[in-house]
């Protein structure tokens, strides 16, 4: 019995990362390596491997003629598209429901004039509520992948304050503690507890992938994890996750792909962490790794597709 398995990407623009590590913009919306390195080096190495991969795109980027023209290409070679909020504000639950549902359908509108409809939404910073799941009911949404089931928030969160160099434990990043009890496999979730699951009397209407973590710790499965891993590591990882026997979903950033040998994110800051001080090239050839080995063990097919047939089927 083959395994399904999703690859996706997070197409934050290194606007959204340093906004996320408290740096300002300093002109990287309209010079952006993520869009002009990492995001092309992932797609051809997506195409060479024949993985249908997923890109999640924050909308306000459409507003750049390249990137929206980049964009356009990875809809005409096939890819998934998903929403991932207009402005990649980090705690949209605590945001006014007029100001999340804006987020939302800002982008969904953007992202249809590509010529492609959205399936799947992933909020910043993995930072979801039953309030912001009922919002995708509203839209339309097939799935969401934005619940971190880990413990471990609070702890990554002082490993992002340690990257930083500041303090932002206080930011909603890497979900609530309590979701380290939501199902590690795709699930349909409750209305008002989305960490539970829910066998619902009629067709349900939304699904949620969670996004991977490893057996043991429960880390997240990202790019930051496993381009520090060793070959071998990563082999057993996956292969502990494959004898599961339950869908999983890795999740890649464009900056994962991006040459950060330059202190581009954190300014004159390059922790060894999360691949920050590492290069195109080494990041490249460990990708390539990476996605062999995860494919090895997993059939990877789109999550869009996944899901309608999951809501169909009930």
């Amino acid at each position: 019995m083959t395994i399904p398995g999703f690859v996706q990407v997070d197409v934050d623009g290194l606007w959204a990362v340093r906004q996320c590590y408290g740096r300002p913009e300093s002109g990287t919306f309209h010079e952006d390596p993520c869009w002009e390195e990492g995001v092309p080096r992932l797609e051809v190495l997506f195409r060479r491997a024949g993985i249908p991969a997923g890109f999640f795109i924050v909308g306000r980027d459409m507003e750049h003629d390249r990137k929206r023209r980049q964009a356009r290409k990875l809809v005409y070679r096939g890819y998934e598209i998903g929403n991932h909020s207009y402005t990649h504000r980090i705690g949209l639950t605590a945001e006014p429901a007029g100001l999340v549902l804006q987020e939302i359908r800002r982008t969904d509108r953007a992202l249809r004039q590509l010529g492609t409809e959205p399936a799947g939404f992933r909020a910043p910073g993995y930072d979801v509520d039953s309030r912001i799941h009922r919002m995708l009911r509203r839209t339309g949404y097939l799935y969401d992948a934005s619940v971190l089931p880990t413990y471990l928030g609070p702890l990554l969160r002082l490993a992002s304050s340690y990257a930083a160099g500041k303090w932002l434990f206080w930011r909603r990043q890497f979900g609530r503690i309590s979701y380290g009890r939501a199902p590690r496999t795709p699930y349909f979730p409750r209305r008002h507890k989305i960490r539970k699951h829910e066998w619902p009397e009629e067709i349900p209407d939304l699904l949620e992938i969670p996004v991977g973590v490893t057996p043991a710790l429960h880390l997240p499965l990202t790019g930051a994890l496993l381009l520090t891993m060793s070959a071998p590591r990563r082999r057993d990882l996956f292969r502990r996750l494959a004898d599961k026997r339950r869908p999983v979903l890795l999740l890649l950033h464009a900056i994962d792909a991006v040459d950060c040998r330059q202190p581009i994110v954190l300014d004159n800051r390059r922790p060894r962490m999360a691949g920050f001080a590492m290069s195109g090239e080494k990041k490249e050839t460990r990708l390539r790794s990476i996605l062999g080995e995860f494919s090895r063990y997993f059939d990877i097919q789109p999550a869009g597709e996944f899901a309608r047939k999951m809501l169909t089927e009930g």
